[in-house]
């Protein structure tokens, strides 16, 4: 197999393979390219393919699209291979929120962190370590970019266990920098901004239009606009953003990407005043407009497949070329293969001392040059202290739900859902953890209590 061969694992993404098709089609440096689409649902797999044959005719793009459901299949010589799973769908999205709020644990994602996003990882970490082997097995040279959820967990388990050369994506700062930016005044391009943190809580350390500093403005205007617990339900960021703002209050730098993500990292938010567990349908802080952005996106799922099967077939419009995501792979793809250097706003990759107060070890979410030399990230200095503290704590916290995920060690498992805020100690994390084996199946069953540890 050509090395001129992207593989996309986990192609019956409904929102990103569209997007990733028709970006490869709108730019001619991947002309005489290979896109191998691999799905275990080899009808989804398919209906991609024919989707993207349609962009690359109606782009007049020289690219080929195959379907495959066996990886090993796709993956001989490939040069950038791309994850984009999801085990258990959006079923097992809609249970790792589900399972934790029968013990009153409100959360507005939990794909990430809460304990949704452990029990998230535990599924995850697995399948996409072995995928890894796979790659270096098969395609040993090949850059491996990962979307799927945790982030930082993810990217950090492939990385430990196989040695590639793995970095996370995700479209959340430069969605945060887009909607301050516009917030401030500005036109799109105009502000300047280094974010570092890990994936979802991740921290504008500094902001210039020019050579001008612009954070004097932004706290003026979070000032001005941002509520607190009593404010409005909303699921748009910006400067209005109540979580966002009290976090900027109390560590001195505004978060990314909104309250809906940065919320969940940290143990008052999603609760009353006096800590006690909230309805979820009247959730404090605004954060109810993000919660139910959540749960829409999980349910619309089949009418994303409705509307691409009818896409394969040419009786709808092809997709819309705006999602961020794919624009970024593409053009990193792009700047490694042409070898014109550009510089990322945010990438996530082992830390070795870019962040020097975090973990060397850790996957941490940093401003990136990538080229022909690949994806370079760059050194950012110390965060201050608070923050620092907080992320350590978190980045620990997942070191322990990769060694759960990867020994199938139940006590490691509890482990890493008590270490999380918004569980209240063992018994809830026993509860949780014998809910989600039950709701998730072969999936989790490793972890029940009569399993012996690893």
């Amino acid at each position: 197999m050509s090395e001129k061969s992207i593989v996309l694992i986990g192609a019956g993404s409904t929102v990103f393979t569209p997007g990733l098709m028709t970006d490869l089609a709108s730019t001619r440096t991947f002309d005489g390219w290979t896109v191998h689409l691999v799905d275990l649902n080899g009808e989804a797999a398919e209906t991609m393919a024919r989707v993207g044959r349609r962009i690359a005719v109606e782009r007049g793009a020289e690219l080929e699209f195959v379907p495959h459901t066996d990886r090993r299949e796709a993956l001989p010589g490939a040069r950038f291979v791309t994850t984009t799973i999801a085990v258990g769908a959006a079923a097992g999205w809609r249970a790792d929120v589900e399972v934790p709020a029968k013990y009153g644990i409100a959360q507005t994602v939990g794909d990430s962190v809460g304990p949704g996003g452990v029990l998230r990882a535990l599924r995850h970490m697995p399948e996409l370590v072995a995928i890894g082997n796979d790659v270096a097995d098969l395609a040993p040279d090949a850059q491996l970019i990962n979307y799927s959820n945790p982030l930082t967990a993810n990217v950090r388990a492939i990385t430990a266990e196989t040695g590639l050369k793995a970095v996370g994506l995700c479209h959340g700062t430069m969605h945060t920098l887009s909607k301050l930016t516009a917030d401030l005044g500005y036109r799109p391009g105009e502000l300047k901004a280094v974010f570092a943190g890990l994936n979802h809580l991740c921290w504008l350390l500094d902001l210039r239009h020019d050579t001008e500093d612009a954070y004097p403005l932004l706290r003026k205007f979070v000032a001005e606009r941002a509520g607190g617990i009593d404010a409005p339900s909303t699921s748009e960021e910006g400067v209005h953003l109540p979580v966002s703002a009290d976090l900027m209050r109390t560590f001195g730098r505004y978060p990314a990407p909104g309250d809906r993500h940065v919320a969940e990292f940290f143990g008052g938010y999603l609760r009353a005043a006096d800590g006690s567990p909230v309805d979820e349908a009247n959730l404090p802080w605004g954060l109810q407009g993000g919660r139910d952005a959540t749960m829409r996106y999980i349910g619309q799922k089949d009418d994303l497949w409705e509307n691409l099967h009818a896409q394969a077939d040419g009786k709808a419009p092809l997709p819309r070329t705006d999602n961020q995501e794919a624009e970024r792979l593409v053009a990193i793809a792009e700047a490694i293969v042409t070898g014109k250097d550009h510089v990322e706003l945010a990438v996530n990759l082992p830390n070795e001392g870019k962040i020097p107060n975090l973990p060397s070890t850790a996957v941490v979410e940093v401003p990136a040059v990538v080229g022909a030399a690949g994806i370079i990230g760059l050194g950012v200095g110390a965060l201050p202290d608070g923050i620092a503290a907080v992320l350590a704590a978190r980045a620990q916290q997942q070191e322990i739900t990769v060694r759960a995920a990867l020994t199938g060690d139940r006590s490691l498992a509890l482990q890493a859902l008590v270490l999380d805020p918004l569980v209240g100690g063992l018994t809830v994390a026993s509860g949780i953890l014998d809910d989600a084996i039950k709701a998730h199946g072969p999936l989790l069953d490793r972890f029940a209590a009569n399993e012996v540890a690893a």
